[in-house]
């Protein structure tokens, strides 16, 4: 998975200049739905600190069995510019992904599904169809600029990615964000594409100091 992660999202310009046609900006707050819970971050529990600049963390941890997201996750954990020598935490598991970055860092946190605990990548076959749309739940966020959240998805029909990116602000209380596959670049996600998945990524990054907490990833009604 490193391997895809470092050619095959580089080649495709998609850390940052992921190709998109709709940026939104939204914090949605919970609302009653049917919905499939993808990740409640209970499982691979780990730790990392990182105060180098331009450090970086790739680490893939186990899904529970028969997760709808495959084997594993791999998350990679990043800090960039760091001008007080300030530790950085990601700490995984307990039902929170919590990204900690310390004064003055602009941290990044990339989740990857789709691969085996060795890495191999192997095509998840997940059927979204009947879903409107993915949402992520935060515990909070705080942060002295605006966030970034992007979520890439790879159809098994055509391969091409459909991205769509949310722009974040504060929120000191539990919030929701939805990602409508409606909006997703390259014309929105289709019911075809969604019957058949391969690879989802997960980006949440930028924000100096940031700090945030995600509890669940699930697909929405």
């Amino acid at each position: 998975m490193t391997n895809f992660v470092h050619h095959q999202f580089a080649t495709r310009g998609l850390r940052v200049s992921v190709p998109l046609t709709l940026i939104v900006l939204a914090l949605l707050a919970n609302r009653a739905s049917a919905q499939l819970m993808l990740d409640d971050f209970t499982s691979g529990h780990y730790v990392k600190r990182l105060d180098t600049v331009n450090a970086q963390d790739i680490h893939n941890a186990a899904l529970p069995p028969n997760s709808p997201l495959g084997a594993a996750r791999q998350t990679i954990f990043e800090i960039g510019s760091n001008p007080y020598a300030q530790w950085s935490t990601f700490d995984l598991g307990k039902g929170i992904c919590i990204v900690d970055g310390g004064f003055g860092v602009t941290p990044a946190l990339w989740i990857f599904y789709g691969e085996t605990l060795s890495g191999a990548e192997v095509p998840l076959g997940l059927n979204l169809a009947g879903y409107s749309g993915f949402q992520l739940n935060f515990a909070g966020l705080s942060t002295s600029e605006a966030l970034l959240a992007i979520i890439t998805v790879w159809p098994h029909d055509n391969g091409v990615p459909h991205s769509l990116e949310l722009v974040l602000g504060p929120e000191a209380n539990p919030t929701s964000v939805d990602f409508p596959f409606s909006t997703f670049s390259a014309g929105g996600l289709s019911q075809t594409d969604l019957s058949d998945i391969d690879y989802i990524f997960i980006q949440v990054q930028d924000g100096v100091s940031a700090s945030w907490g995600i509890t669940a990833f699930q697909a929405i009604n």
